[in-house]
């Protein structure tokens, strides 16, 4: 699953590869149960066509690419591989969406697990998407400590999730992978609820956050993902099911395996719960 390292990372490398670009072309070439979106939705990119690329834009968890027409391709948050062509022709016919440029170049997407989808829209949808985004999820990079411990007291009076699954809806960009190591590098049980986080924890909590984060965008995401040119990223995952029975990276004991919004690993050493 793309989460807010990857799709960082492969916005950065959209910047410098495919800005000025002319779209020529875009097709949903193979459809899937698991793509949130219709063949009408992909009929929209006619709408594209002949659209030169300006910018791109990345507010988690979506990458939006501003066109010089009015509209731009939306991507939302997928669990799937972004891949970069010179030559459009030598795109893998097992792709599920590809967008060619006038040039010969061109972008594919392959859907591995899920998608929200693709979608061809309006430069003032992709505002207003923006603005609501702001108003549910909490931007890890962008906020402050103060304004993140506030989200967290307003969202604990509705909804007072286990710190995981908190992390996963709330923050943007985060998921079940990112959102398990943020709490072992915070020393946090995932399962502990937000409601009755202590002030020392939720600034743990916080500085894991950027610094996690930061580390993995560095490094161009993590090991488990590959960036724009299909290279995998440098930040090693430690909490995912693959790493029950690894060293704890804190104190080097054994980590175990628990249920939290899915099968992770955990530390019972580092993140007692209490």
């Amino acid at each position: 699953m793309l989460e807010y390292p990857e799709m960082y990372t492969i916005a950065q490398q959209m910047k410098k590869c495919i800005i000025g670009k002319t779209i020529q072309s875009g097709e949903l070439h193979k459809d899937n149960n698991n793509l949130f979106m219709s063949t009408d939705d992909a009929d929209k990119y006619k709408l594209l066509y002949d659209g030169t690329i300006t910018d791109v834009d990345f507010y988690a968890p979506d990458i939006f690419i501003r066109l010089d027409n009015g509209y731009g391709i939306l991507i939302c948050q997928c669990g799937g591989k972004f891949l970069y062509y010179q030559d459009i022709a030598k795109i893998p016919d097992n792709h599920t969406i590809h967008f060619a440029f006038t040039n010969g170049t061109g972008l594919s997407y392959t859907m591995k697990l899920w998608s929200l989808g693709i979608f061809a829209i309006k430069h003032e949808d992709w505002d207003q998407r923006k603005k609501a985004n702001a108003e549910r999820q909490f931007q890890p990079l962008n906020g402050t400590e103060k304004e993140f411990i506030d989200f967290i007291r307003k969202v604990s009076i509705e909804d007072p999730l286990a710190s995981k699954i908190f992390l996963a809806k709330y923050v943007a960009g985060v998921m079940s992978s990112c959102a398990g190591a943020i709490l072992l590098r915070a020393c946090v049980h995932p399962s502990k609820k937000i409601d009755v986080l202590t002030e020392e924890e939720q600034h743990r909590i916080y500085t894991a956050m950027q610094s996690l984060l930061s580390e993995a965008c560095e490094k161009g995401g993590r090991s488990s993902e590959t960036d724009l040119f299909g290279v995998k990223g440098g930040c090693t995952t430690v909490t995912e099911r693959k790493d029950i029975g690894k060293p704890c990276p804190n104190c080097g004991n054994i980590l175990q395996k628990i249920s939290v919004g899915g099968i992770m690993a955990y530390c019972p050493e580092c993140q007692k719960n209490k």
